[in-house]
């Protein structure tokens, strides 16, 4: 074993010791030695620690709540850095955390599995240089293999909400009007799981699309670049596609009708307005299971 990551593993020993079992001020300094330590060596930091699998199971033995939102917020650079490798573990460790009656605890523990979609997404569409360059045939490999942690990650979350949704009692309409409870921490977690254009791609592909639904698709994402150009906008296609896909309610169209208006003349505003609402009547939404409304008319027929 090397010098250094010997030492890393003896100091990362240290730290979990007061981060599962040190007074306040010891474990606020050991949330700041795992953020030194990374950017001291990244490389032995990676190298010492899988030290992290030793302590996970270990959770148990902290009694104190303080402690084990500690202990779940000082694991954020151990996320970052080897979700991609050991995902599994580190999602069920997750979603075991959500679940505590305590709410710091899962605060701190969303916060730091923030770095699991960092890894899914990355792994799905990884940079490249220069850009449209093929990806590899271990990119392609791990592409396929975070799509399918991605899909069964997004339905373990959702499973639970629904197991913990009797318990809620809530009639609410936004989550953030919900009170602190597991099933609040859950539905921001998937939120957070699920913005972005990469999880739109996903259930996107996962869906059975009529070929003049896409070809009309594809004739709308023309008329939006053309669009775009014409009244010189800030955004692009995708952020289009992402607010339709992340909508919340009706009025969100409005949002879209935005990215294009720049105060020109009734005929403009109209194109503007007929164009929004094929977009949102034709590309696919979250809160439809990626279904655009036309495909849900077309299967209540």
């Amino acid at each position: 074993m090397k010098k250094k990551q010997a030492r890393f593993e003896k100091e990362f020993r240290d730290i979990f010791a007061k981060l599962m079992f040190g007074s306040p001020a010891e474990f606020k300094e050991a949330k700041k030695r795992v953020s030194k330590l990374w950017h001291q060596d990244l490389n032995a930091f990676k190298d010492a620690a899988e030290v992290v699998f030793e302590y996970l199971p270990k959770f148990e033995q902290i009694e104190n709540t303080k402690n084990q939102a500690a202990f779940a917020s000082g694991l954020s650079m151990f996320y970052l850095t080897l979700a991609d490798e050991y995902f599994d573990e580190f999602k069920n460790f997750t979603l075991k955390l959500l679940q505590s009656p305590h709410g710091h605890v899962r605060e701190a523990i969303r916060k730091s599995a923030d770095w699991l979609h960092v890894s899914l997404t990355s792994r799905i569409d990884p940079f490249t240089w220069p850009k449209g360059k093929k990806l590899t045939k271990a990119q392609k490999d791990e592409r396929k293999q975070a799509k399918k942690q991605y899909i069964d990650f997004i339905k373990e979350i959702e499973d639970l909400i629904d197991q913990y949704e009797d318990d809620n009692g809530e009639n609410v309409e936004y989550i953030d009007e919900m009170k602190p409870s597991v099933q609040k921490s859950l539905q921001m977690f998937l939120a957070s799981m699920t913005e972005g254009a990469t999880y739109g791609t996903i259930i996107a592909e996962s869906v059975n699309t009529p070929p003049s639904i896409l070809a009309k698709r594809s004739e709308i994402e023309n008329e939006i670049i053309d669009m775009l150009k014409e009244t010189e906008s800030d955004f692009s296609l995708q952020d289009v596609k992402n607010a339709v896909f992340n909508e919340e309610e009706q009025n969100d169209m409005m949002k879209i009708v935005a990215m294009f208006d720049r105060g020109g003349d009734a005929s403009e505003l109209s194109n503007i307005l007929e164009l929004a609402t094929d977009a949102w009547n034709y590309f696919p939404h979250k809160a439809l299971d990626g279904l655009s409304p036309v495909e849900m008319s077309n299967n209540d027929a």
